[in-house]
């Protein structure tokens, strides 16, 4: 499952977009706020924040996201479940303030979560240091626990399905456009990336039905050539193309030279049945010898 958190300040235009997501935002769990309106409790959390000055990057925010196929089988209580396990694993606590919104603006459900370091005591239960790294942690050992795919073992499956669409198409691309164009075939995007020195330097590889339009921009989808395997580069594929652009120019210069053959055949064969009705004319008898005619004469009297 893809996920993400980070410490930071907020303002209440951050508790506004996770209530909000265009109308579709639902409010699936509170805790130690009183108020269910976003900017009152943004006021709040801030309050309980300023109960310790030493922590400047006073929330923890981020999000969830289920693999479509995992997420259409989660029920909202699920996710929930899921959310709350992975944040109680990097600190949170029953005396911290939490605020979860799962939105469904997008293909893929997903939660979002703000929760107040500062816990109502006013102690600092969660530490900054490598916490996106901590969480993704926390995320796949409540997966496995749950019995569920983790973002690493789907990712694992995606590069793999990548890589042998990739190694089957370049056995017939001849050269960058129509490897792209048989990738689209199998359902994948692919995206190339070049410079003046190199030309094409790297690709990024999607599956269409993994992208996103509406968090493209902040999330790219998909995995670079090196993150998907590494026993192929761009050097190896630049020279698998030209390989087979020659192999192609080769056959079609083969098959031209058969057509021009088989065409000085047929020339052949028809000159030769002219050649052979020529001689046929020429052997025709262009007229009757006297004896002949005497002959046939005779035969007439006689009967």
């Amino acid at each position: 499952m893809n996920n993400s958190a980070t410490t930071r300040r907020i303002s209440k235009i951050a508790v506004e977009y996770n209530g909000n997501d265009k109308g579709t935002a639902e409010m699936v769990y509170g805790n130690n706020l009183l108020s269910e309106d976003p900017e009152i409790q943004f006021k709040e959390m801030k309050a309980v924040a300023n109960r310790n000055k030493n922590v400047k990057n006073w929330a923890l925010t981020g999000y969830i996201s289920p693999e479509k196929s995992i997420g259409d089988k989660l029920t909202n209580e699920e996710l929930t479940d899921l959310a709350l396990r992975a944040l109680k694993k990097v600190g949170v606590t029953d005396d911290n303030q939490i605020r979860l919104d799962i939105h469904s603006s997008t293909k893929q459900k997903h939660i979002h979560f703000i929760v107040n370091r500062v816990n109502t005591f006013g102690e600092n239960t969660i530490t900054a240091h490598k916490i996106g790294e901590n969480f993704g942690k926390a995320v796949r050992e409540v997966c496995q626990k749950l019995n569920l795919k983790t973002d690493i073992e789907i990712g694992k499956e995606k590069k793999q399905m990548m890589y042998y669409a990739l190694t089957n198409s370049l056995k017939y691309a001849k050269n960058f456009d129509d490897l792209v164009m048989k990738m689209h075939l199998k359902g994948y995007r692919v995206t190339l990336s070049q410079n003046v020195k190199d030309g094409i330097s790297g690709m990024r590889i999607v599956r269409y039905e993994d992208i996103n339009h509406q968090t493209e921009r902040q999330y790219k989808s998909g995995y670079k050539l090196s993150e998907i395997t590494n026993k192929l580069k761009i050097a190896d594929i630049k020279t698998t193309l030209n390989s087979n652009f020659e192999r192609a120019e080769h056959i079609q210069t083969l098959l031209e030279q058969m057509r021009e053959n088989e065409e000085t055949e047929i020339s052949r064969t028809n000159i030769s049945k002219e050649i052979g009705k020529t001689v046929d004319e020429f052997l025709k008898p262009t007229y009757t010898a006297p004896d002949d005619e005497l002959l046939k004469r005779k035969k007439r009297k006689f009967r």
